[in-house]
């Protein structure tokens, strides 16, 4: 039956899985409360081995589809529950009446060069600054940033050893001016190495939580009047365009981005693109 301490053992189980997969923290996070939301969704009387594949696509329907939750995270929530069925009980789900969506591509919103100045400039914390300049500079995801090691820091080489989705390792560029922060905080917090990594975290935690930092730029999208589509990840949106618009290389971009798919730069493409000076076309009559 749905009772806490089946739900309790049915989702450590899918917790020790995926950990033995390599799958991310935040993965493991999201995943988490997609099944902690399911579970609780049914009464503890609910045979939720046997629950029928209509039932689960009423869940669905009433949780997600009802609300206009967007696709991404309506397939992040199908692909959680198959996975626990998978896990939980060795059953695979209909996937033609569970079906995942296609995802809309949308163009990155990126922040603007003079915009990420002005930010940088006023914040006094010097936390904060590294934490912006690795993603604007180094083209670093919130979870990289967190979980920078000192380690990694390549100074001499002028890189930084990245450790990105699914556990693999990458390298990308580390400006001067980035390393004159990373100094500059090092010796301020007087960093013991206790846990290795740079953005120590509190309450016994090794490294800063993403969230702390996804919090502070929240909270400048309000004091500067941010576009509401602006979120920390557009610094590293910023860093592929910039770094295009000054004839930087897609492959080399590729591989510090740590994509998989060349698809997945191209897109940076349109928005390195200069429409005030293409060749061929006189827009003064």
């Amino acid at each position: 039956m749905n009772n806490e301490k089946n739900k309790n053992k049915w989702v450590e189980k899918c917790v020790d899985t995926l950990k033995l997969s390599g799958r991310s923290e935040r993965t493991i996070i999201n995943y988490k409360s997609a099944w902690n939301r399911f579970l609780n969704y049914f009464d503890e009387d609910t045979n939720i081995k046997n629950l029928d594949n209509n039932k689960i696509v009423d869940y669905f329907k009433d949780m997600l589809i009802s609300k206009n939750v967007c696709a991404d995270y309506y397939n992040l929530n199908v692909c959680a529950i198959r996975y626990f069925y998978s896990v939980c009980f060795e059953i695979e789900l209909n996937r033609k009446l569970l079906p995942t969506t296609k995802l809309r591509k949308r163009i990155p919103t990126i922040l603007e060069k003079d915009i990420f100045l002005k930010i940088f400039n006023d914040d006094k914390h010097l936390n904060h600054k590294c934490w912006l300049i690795l993603a604007f500079c180094c083209g670093l995801r919130v979870d990289e940033v967190a979980t920078l090691k000192i380690e990694d820091i390549i100074s001499s080489e002028h890189k930084l050893k990245v450790l990105g989705k699914g556990n693999k390792e990458r390298y990308t560029i580390l400006p001067d001016i980035v390393i004159k922060f990373l100094r500059l905080y090092y010796k301020d917090k007087c960093i013991t190495k206790r846990t290795g990594y740079l953005f120590e975290g509190i309450d016994n935690k090794e490294h800063v939580n993403p969230k702390t930092i996804t919090n502070y730029f929240t909270s400048l999208k309000e004091k500067y009047n941010l576009n509401d589509n602006v979120v920390f990840h557009s610094l590293r949106h910023a860093f592929a365009t910039y770094y295009l618009m000054n004839g930087g290389d897609i492959l080399a971009l590729k591989s510090m981005l740590g994509h998989k798919s060349i698809q997945s730069t191209i897109i940076y493409l349109h928005l390195a693109q200069d429409f005030n000076n293409l060749k061929g076309i006189n827009y003064h009559g």
